[in-house]
């Protein structure tokens, strides 16, 4: 099970209503619980959020800190 998907699940079980309006995932964008820690991370529809690419490339970057060297 991926990350985003024990999420997912997690959302699911938190709030979805089988007798409420709409998909399980429709009721999770909706879901107004905000101080939860997953809220963020919740499932959205991509639909909705054109600006957000399906996936960014990341460049590794480090630069030691030269002071805990003693350099």
């Amino acid at each position: 099970m991926t990350r985003n998907e024990a999420i997912a699940m997690k959302c699911k079980d938190c709030s979805y209503d089988e007798l409420d309006v709409g998909t399980w995932r429709q009721q999770i964008e909706r879901c107004e619980i905000t101080d939860c820690a997953l809220w963020k991370y919740r499932p959205k529809s991509r639909s909705k959020m054109p600006n957000i690419a399906h996936s960014v490339t990341v460049d590794a970057y480090y630069e030691p800190n030269t002071a805990e060297l003693g350099v």
